[in-house]
């Protein structure tokens, strides 16, 4: 049995998110001003460098959504940066999968002491209890799916996926 399903979640701003933001908008007014009073062309260059800085690097990297799409028995998770660019983070395969469950559920407890590699593709939300995925056995990934989206994956793995 194969499934198609897409779910786009957006990554909450965080504090330091936030802060990174103001200061680099704080620089930029700084030098603007400074360019502005003094008219000195080392200041222009410096507030079109930092302008630059924050278009293509800070606000992408603060502003995330991740997308997850599933076909074919695959769980593709992309990070989509400033609703402009996409980048595929990883292709997991279902027969690689050992448990797919909530990160409350009691069948995760034989999984809490081991040392596993965590990779967070989730929300960040407090309200949403993200899914938690162990992949070849080292790894851990947050995944912040929807219900009806683990029941697609779980009519293809009923053993591996878990609703509880």
């Amino acid at each position: 049995m194969e499934g198609y399903k897409e779910y786009m979640v957006k990554k909450r701003t965080t504090g330091k998110d936030r802060g990174v933001r103001v200061l680099f908008w704080v620089l930029i007014a700084l030098s603007a001003a400074g360019a502005i009073v003094l008219l000195l062309p080392p200041f222009f260059l410096v507030t079109v460098c930092l302008y630059m800085v924050y278009r293509y690097l800070v606000y992408p990297l603060t502003d995330l959504e991740y997308e997850y799409l599933y076909v074919d028995r695959q769980l593709t998770v992309s990070k989509v940066m400033a609703k402009e660019r996409r980048k595929d983070l990883e292709v997991l395969d279902l027969d690689k999968v050992e448990i797919l469950a909530p990160s409350n559920s009691y069948r995760l407890a034989e999984y809490k002491n081991r040392e596993l590699k965590i990779s967070p593709y989730w929300s960040l939300e407090e309200d949403h209890v993200p899914y938690v995925m162990i992949y070849e056995g080292g790894r851990k990934i947050l995944l912040d799916l929807t219900e009806d989206f683990v029941k697609i994956i779980q009519n293809n793995a009923p053993r591996k996926v878990f609703l509880d």
